[in-house]
């Protein structure tokens, strides 16, 4: 049964149509040029593949931050009748059972004024405390843009083209960045990958982008990957042209030839769409080994972090002659207006969607954290968001509604984490407190922006990338 809001449901029967217009938009924008799109200017061509890969990850449907990063000391949360249900409590407060109480985390002490804030994480997130405490997670609250509204349709499309309030901007944060930005590898068939149905909006307007809805879908044995193996007599589930393989070879060399000669924007999309196909199936068929016992959790997101691994790991093997710079991945089932968790007193556990979830994401982030970053040292940046929080109060359904401020987590090998960064101002108190909002204090443009600069090296195109914002950095990347 789904505790989501109409909305959202409505939403996500509409994005499969929405993300293939822009799937075709992302393949025809540089060649038609028009007027809408932000002018882009090409920055140098790197020295070499030293770029980050970047991970973007968003959370569907509005995470409610407060229970990720709970700031335990903060009246306007600690009162028990705000959250008499979802309430976590402070990690020394001995009046509740251990489950019930926050991770303690270091370095989330910030002082506002006369008053000083303590945060822990949720129980359900453990996962994340190796990456923090070897200080390359960094955990930002009270964040996400500022100038939206509490509308599913409207903040998602606002967070991911990075431009809030704007009915005349439709390509991607992400996208605009690698429309400006010189390939690492010229010769790659693929520069970005979508796992969704259709191009999601963060990466429309990319060169090369590519959606890819099952990344995920059935690993096999390790270390196969046979979700992008070859599709043969006894596997089904590889990547290739469908219908009958009788006249496979034959639908492929004809869509290699129909676009011969001509100046059709879809042209190149279709032999780079086949180049990658090819790629897909000759690194699903060699495998993949995750590093230093790193263990992918057997879920949807586990899967796709292994998949992507694996991927970013291939840009470094001279053979595939490929480099994939950035990926975007969808994690749905986080509007949580009812249902969202509760404490089970019998098992000393929270239970619920929220907690499934949570650990979930931390599990997959944790497996990918230790293969890529700790084990193989690669160049990576992964950025997880969600279009909105949600209230401070409980409502009568054991769930939140939709709220402003919220949770970014920015997970990498050059991140300057293992802190809470937050402009936190303290939670309003008072009898409603469902009427209460956590405000956004820091816009989430500020962080990509340090990364699109530090990271990506695109600081000449921050300006066509968030149109009209001036970023200040908070020194989150080395």
């Amino acid at each position: 049964m789904s505790h989501a809001c109409s909305e959202y449901e409505e939403l996500s029967r509409r994005q499969f149509v929405q993300a293939s217009m822009l799937t075709g938009l992302s393949a025809s924008i540089l060649a038609s040029s028009p007027a809408w799109l932000p002018r882009v200017s090409f920055a140098k061509e790197p020295s070499g593949p030293t770029l980050d890969v970047v991970v973007s990850i968003y959370l569907r449907g509005g995470i409610d931050g407060l229970s990720v990063v709970v700031p335990f000391t903060d009246p306007g949360y600690a009162t028990p009748s705000v959250r008499p249900n979802l309430r976590v409590a402070a990690p020394d407060d001995t009046s509740v059972p251990v489950g019930r109480r926050a991770l303690a985390i270091g370095n989330s002490t910030i002082a506002s004024g006369t008053s000083v804030y303590d945060f822990g994480l949720h129980p359900a997130l453990a996962a994340l405390l190796p990456a923090y405490q070897d200080g390359k997670l960094l955990l930002a609250h009270a964040a996400g843009l500022i100038g939206t509204n509490k509308s599913h349709f409207d903040a998602q499309r606002w967070m991911e083209n990075g431009q809030p309030a704007s009915n005349t901007l439709f390509t991607g944060w992400l996208g605009r960045h690698l429309a400006g930005k010189a390939p690492v590898n010229a010769a790659s068939a693929i520069r970005a990958i979508g796992v969704a149905d259709g191009l999601q909006r963060t990466l429309a307007g990319s060169p090369k982008a590519l959606p890819i809805p099952n990344l995920q879908n059935n690993p096999g044995a390790v270390p196969l990957l046979n979700n992008i193996a070859a599709v043969s007599a006894t596997n089904s589930n590889g990547y290739g042209l469908t219908g009958t393989s009788s006249t496979s070879a034959a639908r492929r060399a004809n869509i290699g030839t129909m676009y011969t000669g001509t100046t059709e924007p879809l042209a190149q999309s279709a032999a780079d769409t086949l180049a990658t196909i090819t790629r897909l199936n000759q690194i699903g068929a060699a495998g993949y080994t995750p590093a230093g016992g790193a263990v992918y959790p057997e879920t949807t997101l586990g899967r796709t972090m292994r998949t992507s691994a694996a991927l970013i790991e291939a840009n470094n093997n001279a053979s595939y002659n490929q480099f994939v710079e950035a990926i975007a991945i969808d994690v749905g089932g986080w509007d949580t207006h009812a249902g969202q968790y509760s404490f089970n007193n019998t098992t000393g556990v929270f239970t619920g969607s929220m907690v499934t979830n949570m650990t979930a994401l931390a599990e997959a982030l944790n497996a990918f954290y230790r293969d890529l970053i700790v084990s193989r040292g690669r160049s990576v940046t992964v950025v997880i968001t969600s279009e909105f929080g949600r209230r401070v109060g409980e409502n009568g359904t054991t769930g939140t509604d939709h709220g402003f401020g919220n949770v970014m987590m920015v997970l990498g090998s050059a991140v300057l984490g293992g802190r809470v960064l937050a402009n936190w101002t303290g939670l309003p108190t008072g009898s409603s407190p469902t009427n209460f909002d956590v405000p956004v204090t820091t816009d989430i443009r500020h962080l990509l922006a340090e990364m699109i600069d530090k990271r990506l090296g695109n600081a000449g195109n921050l300006g066509a990338i968030f149109p009209g914002f001036t970023p200040v950095y908070r020194n989150i990347f080395a």
